[in-house]
């Protein structure tokens, strides 16, 4: 869940290094190569065991407290989801953090 994802984040420690959060929506959606899918992500990136599913943004849109901004990253699509439904972690440290909604 989304609540679960913020937690696992804050929690997170790799050798030693604290700080961990989960990334803003434009943060996640900056990753996102849409000419590439299943995952979404340029040729030759860095990353390992990018899932093509549903990654959580820390953002929830303001009017509906039960969303959360989210990737997907089979296609790069930006979208919501419910916070109760499932979904992957992409911790990042530094930069603008969680902001509290």
């Amino acid at each position: 869940t989304w609540t679960d994802a913020i937690s696992y984040a804050y929690n997170k420690n790799v050798s030693g290094r604290k700080g961990w959060r989960l990334p803003t929506v434009e943060e996640l959606a900056s990753l996102v190569d849409p000419t590439q899918s299943n995952p979404a992500l340029p040729s030759g990136h860095p990353f390992t065991n990018v899932q093509s599913g549903v990654y959580w943004s820390a953002a929830a849109p303001a009017s509906v407290t039960d969303l959360a901004w989210l990737v997907y990253f089979g296609n790069g699509n930006v979208g919501y989801g419910n916070k109760s439904g499932g979904g992957y972690v992409w911790c990042v440290r530094g930069g603008q953090g969680y902001d509290g909604q």
